[in-house]
């Protein structure tokens, strides 16, 4: 099956640590499981991310890991669209250049590159700023590119997680 969604490490992060924590909504990550995971592409960098944590949620990813569509290695058209994006970012006068070294540096630059080359959207918690100049955030990226983005109350109507 093919992934339907790239899904942002601040995702799993935030639902860990605040939204829905293991001990508290079982059933949220249950369901993520059994009827999301299939259409879920996890990149190598949030992969990372998730387990450099080394907590409660990176031993759940490690024994969930194979329920996802897990890509360690970019196809040339996804390398193709990182080049694009971070070209894009660098000619930006907009973000100041601490912010382009870091967007460069995290999995979002990657997630962003992703999103435009299979033109799948990406969940994410953050929101688009029209101003920002102290960091790039997805939103602002996808609304640049054209690459669709929805939060995880859409994520979860969209797989019909139900609490």
């Amino acid at each position: 099956m093919e992934a339907r969604y790239i899904v942002d490490t601040n995702i799993f992060i935030a639902a860990h640590r605040s939204i829905y924590p293991f001990d508290i909504a079982p059933s949220f990550w249950s369901q993520l499981i059994n009827k999301g995971s299939s259409n879920i592409l996890i990149i190598k960098e949030v992969q990372e991310e998730i387990l450099r944590g080394k907590d409660e949620l990176s031993d759940w990813y490690k024994s969930k890991s194979s329920n996802f569509i897990v890509s360690m290695l970019p196809s040339s058209d996804v390398i193709d669209a990182y080049r694009r994006i971070i070209n894009s970012i660098n000619i930006n006068k907009q973000y100041k250049e601490s912010a382009k070294y870091e967007f460069a540096m995290l999995a979002d630059s990657w997630i962003c590159a992703y999103g435009l080359a299979l033109k799948l959207p990406i969940v994410t918690l953050e929101k688009y700023q029209t101003d920002i100049k102290k960091a790039v955030k997805i939103p602002n990226v996808c609304k640049e590119f054209g690459i669709k983005y929805i939060d995880l109350i859409q994520f979860m109507r969209e797989i019909d997680i139900r609490l």
